[in-house]
C-alpha cells in the first residue's frame, strides 16, 4: 500500500511540476492575423469552443509547393509550446520543409489539461476537432494531404493512436513516444504505419511492446518481428512484410523511463526524478527517426 501511494503521489507531483512550469504558455490570444513564416499562435472554434494551436512555417514555404503536415500533440499537462521544446521539431521542420500544428488539449486527466483518447462521451470530441483542424490549416496553407503525420509524448502519443484509428484516411502514418495504444474500439479504414519508442522502467504508460504488436496484427504483418541491437541499452524491433508497407518499428529502451529519447529536455527534469528513468537514453533521436519513419510512409 505504501509503494502504491508512493507512486502515486510521484506522479501528481510531476503532473503539478509540469503544469506549473507551463501555466505561461498555453493561453493564445485569438488571432486573424495573416500566416506568416515561423511560429504563429492561433486558436479555432470546434465543437462550440475556442482551441488553441500552434502553426510553425518553415522559412522556405513559398505558398505554391504542397508540404507534409505533422500533427504534434503535447502530454497531460502539457501544452503545445513545451511540445515543441521537448522535440525540437521545429529544427527539422527547417531542414525537411514541413509544417507542424500543436494544438493544445483542454480535456481534464488526472488534473491536467489532455486528450480525450479513450472517447468519453462526457468529454470534448478531440477527434473531430482535429478534422475541424486539419481542414483549418488546409484552407490557410498549402498541405500535401498524402503526407499528414500525428506524433506526440505520453498523453499526446494515445490520441495520436486514436487518430489512427478513427482518421485512417486523413493520417498517412503514427509517431507514439511512451504512450501508444490500441484501443478496443479501434477500427481503421486501412493499416497504418506506426513507429512507437517505450522505455522498460515506464510506469506511467505501459504494454508499449503488446500494443505494437496489436497494430502489427491489424496491419496484417510478418508475426515475428526483427530484432535489431541497437546499443546496449536501446533493441529496434521491426514488423515486416505488412499490408501496403504497413510496417510497425518499436524503440525498445531497457532501463529507459517516461521520456522522449534525446530530447534537449530530458537532463533538466531527469533531475527533478519524475521520468523514472536510470538514465536519460541519448544513443537515439526520437524526433529525426519519427520524420525519417514518416518521409517512407506517406498514404498510400
Amino acid at each position: 500500500m505504501k509503494n502504491i501511494f508512493s507512486r502515486t503521489f510521484k506522479v501528481s507531483i510531476w503532473l503539478i511540476f509540469i503544469s506549473g512550469l507551463l501555466a505561461n504558455q498555453s493561453a493564445f490570444p485569438q488571432s486573424k492575423a495573416p500566416i506568416q513564416i515561423g511560429e504563429n499562435s492561433r486558436s479555432i472554434i470546434s465543437g462550440n469552443q475556442t482551441r488553441q494551436y500552434l502553426l510553425y512555417i518553415p522559412a522556405e514555404y513559398e505558398g505554391k509547393t504542397p508540404l507534409p503536415l505533422v500533427l504534434l500533440f503535447h502530454g497531460t499537462g502539457g501544452s503545445s509550446k513545451a511540445v515543441m521544446e521537448l522535440t525540437e521539431l521545429r529544427k527539422v521542420a527547417e531542414i525537411k520543409k514541413f509544417i507542424i500544428a500543436a494544438p493544445d488539449g483542454i480535456y481534464s486527466y488526472l488534473g491536467g489539461n489532455s486528450w480525450n483518447a479513450d472517447l468519453d462521451p462526457a468529454g470534448v470530441n478531440d477527434v473531430e476537432f482535429i478534422k475541424d483542424l486539419v481542414r483549418e490549416v488546409s484552407s490557410k496553407v498549402t498541405i500535401d494531404k498524402q503526407r499528414i503525420y500525428a506524433a506526440g509524448f505520453s498523453a499526446g502519443a494515445r490520441i495520436s493512436s486514436r487518430l489512427a484509428c478513427d482518421l485512417s484516411k486523413t493520417i498517412a502514418a503514427v509517431g507514439a513516444v511512451a504512450g501508444l495504444k490500441f484501443p478496443g474500439n479501434c477500427s481503421p479504414a486501412r493499416p497504418v504505419p506506426v513507429i512507437t519508442f517505450f522505455g522498460t522502467e515506464d510506469r506511467i504508460n505501459t504494454g508499449g511492446e503488446v500494443f505494437a504488436s496489436a497494430w502489427a496484427e491489424n496491419n496484417d504483418c510478418k508475426k515475428d518481428p526483427k530484432t535489431i541491437k541497437i546499443s546496449n541499452d536501446v533493441n529496434q524491433m521491426t514488423y515486416v512484410e505488412c499490408k501496403n508497407n504497413a510496417e510497425v518499428v518499436i524503440y525498445r529502451i531497457n532501463g529507459g523511463g517516461h521520456i522522449w529519447p534525446d530530447s534537449p529536455m530530458s537532463d533538466h527534469w531527469e533531475k527533478m526524478g519524475i521520468w523514472r528513468a536510470k538514465e536519460i537514453n541519448k544513443e537515439i533521436n526520437a524526433t529525426n527517426l519519427i520524420w525519417g519513419f514518416f518521409e517512407s510512409h506517406p498514404m498510400p
